[in-house]
């Protein structure tokens, strides 16, 4: 190899001219170098943390033992985030507290965020997160220099750990492993005939055209060996949504049910009033929820579009219980007019994430029963105003209950609260069955400041 003018130079002088491998790697490659994993974290990784949210939950298959995962630490995106994991028995009984965290070696340049949990047909319980840099907000516009981090790269990506033994009182748990491309924020789907399809967000940057915008959209990954490779099959793009937070669901008759999180943008228009004596605004909500339908597997879907299911702009959870009937778990979206059949109203403000409330399905998703209510916040004006609820999620053991998550408030003394139910409490709605819980709380979080709130409140973003 020629010498550089430079190196000679420095070289008759005794110096030497030196550049590490890691010196000319792009900052985003910090989120290829795998997670650290903190069994019984102490200080302030296991209590004290103003900021949590975003949680996902997965049971063993015997139900003896559960997993609420969530992300804080920093706001609500920060590249000081990592994963939470608390242990629950089968009971839900103990204190709150955190058993597991996962945390980027590069702690302050590297976020952990967006976890999920899953069984899979072999029994093993895995957790999966996205990490990433953030050169780029989730408004799609890089950071520029002396502005507040950002939160994401374009090159964010999904790893995962798994345990063979679930049920013990330490589980044991793999190596760190990435999976793919893009953020998985909602459990994978596992086919009938034993194949996996991973609902897989690449985030809309609409301020940036490069070719990694051809990734963009609410994609598709197969695994056909177990959860050893992954492929993507497909991609839908939804319209009004930068995260989209889909679920993938196998339908009776073979085809595969996307539904997806639409953003409540308002779309202003003018138009005349005889009353007014003239043109006027008016204002559209277009919050909702689009679905899109595949018939060949997840590799092509039909055009997104409305689902006739309400939604408020958050994440929805719709999944296929034991019973072969269809749970769904969502924010209250003025759910009885679609109960009703009624078109959404679009008039007025976006509906607020008060309401959690559970229906069942016996039909495939054309009608829907039942109404349990897991949280209703409407009436409380405590503290900081914290009375906001969202981000269900759910999983179903063997022995018949099903374990529900959702966050309460994310900003101050936030909580991860969880529930134990059968689907026939979800059909009453109301808790009938014998070794139902209403509420436990799985993890709660630490004070912050009034105008820290308010801050982190404005900053916006995906998960908010």
């Amino acid at each position: 190899m020629k010498k550089t003018i430079l190196s000679l130079l420095l070289g008759a002088a005794g110096l030497s001219l030196a550049f590490s491998a890691d010196a000319k790697k792009p900052g985003w490659m910090l989120s290829e170098d795998p997670a650290q994993i903190i069994t019984n974290p102490t200080g302030t990784l296991a209590q004290g943390r103003a900021y949590q949210g975003t949680p996902n939950i997965v049971v063993s298959q015997s139900g003896k033992r559960g997993f609420a995962i969530c992300y804080g630490g920093g706001t609500e995106e920060s590249t000081h985030n990592y994963v939470m994991v608390s242990y629950l028995n089968e009971y839900l009984t103990g204190k709150p507290g955190v058993d597991l965290v996962i945390r980027s070696p590069h702690t302050g340049k590297v976020r952990c965020f967006d976890p999920a949990g899953w069984r899979d047909p072999q029994g093993r319980v895995w957790i999966a997160w996205c990490q990433s840099t953030g050169e780029y907000s989730f408004t799609g516009k890089r950071k520029k220099p002396g502005e507040p981090e950002s939160q994401w790269s374009r090159h964010g990506s999904t790893w995962a750990i798994y345990t063979d033994n679930p049920d013990d009182a330490q589980p044991t748990w793999s190596a760190p492993r990435r999976l793919f491309d893009g953020n998985m924020i909602n459990k994978p789907l596992f086919l009938k005939n034993g194949d996996g399809l991973y609902p897989v967000c690449f985030f809309t940057m609409p301020y940036v055209n490069d070719l990694l915008r051809m990734k963009e959209g609410a994609g598709v990954w197969l695994s056909q060996d177990k959860g050893e490779t992954f492929k993507q099959i497909g991609n839908v793009i939804v319209p009004d949504s930068k995260y989209a937070e889909h679920m993938l669901v196998e339908m009776n008759d073979g085809r595969i049910w996307m539904i997806a999180r639409r953003e409540p943008n308002s779309n202003v228009r003018m138009r005349h009033s005889r009353q007014a004596g003239g043109l006027i605004h008016t204002s559209t909500y277009t919050d909702g929820i689009s679905e899109a339908f595949s018939k060949d597997g997840g590799r092509t879907f039909s055009e997104a579009k409305y689902s006739k299911i309400h939604g408020n702009g958050s994440r929805t959870y719709l999944a296929r219980l034991k019973s072969g009937n269809l749970l769904l778990l969502k924010n209250y979206a003025n759910d009885d007019l679609w109960l009703a059949g009624k078109p959404k109203q679009t008039d007025g403000e976006p509906v607020p994430r008060k309401i959690i409330v559970g229906y069942i399905s016996k039909d495939d998703g054309k009608t829907w029963e039942g109404g349990l209510i897991f949280d209703d916040v409407r009436a409380i004006t405590d503290g900081f105003d914290r009375k906001y609820v969202a981000y269900p999620d759910a999983s179903e053991a063997d022995n018949g209950f099903i374990y529900v998550v959702w966050d309460y408030f994310r900003y101050n003394e936030p909580e991860i609260r969880v529930a134990k139910v059968t689907e026939a409490d979800i059909l009453a709605g109301k808790i009938i069955s014998k070794g139902s819980v209403p509420l436990f709380i799985a993890n709660k979080g630490g004070k912050m400041q009034e105008d820290a709130v308010l801050g982190t409140e404005a900053q916006g973003g995906h998960a908010d």
